[in-house]
């Protein structure tokens, strides 16, 4: 893990986590790297229709 790099910690259904699973394995992929791809996006979006976020405000 990188410097920067932080850990999530979630709580998820045993059942939405396989199915989750079969989705990223069905496109080569991690779960890691397919949920950073979908929080990306919710990001990007959200960016868009109200700005970009200032990450000075925010507290770690």
């Amino acid at each position: 893990m990188k410097k920067n790099e932080r850990h999530l910690s979630l709580r998820i259904d045993k059942d939405l986590l396989k199915k989750f699973d079969y989705v990223a394995k069905y496109d080569d992929r991690s779960m890691n790297w397919l949920l950073l791809s979908l929080v990306r996006k919710c990001v990007g979006e959200f960016e868009e229709s109200h700005g970009t976020i200032p990450l000075s405000e925010q507290k770690e």
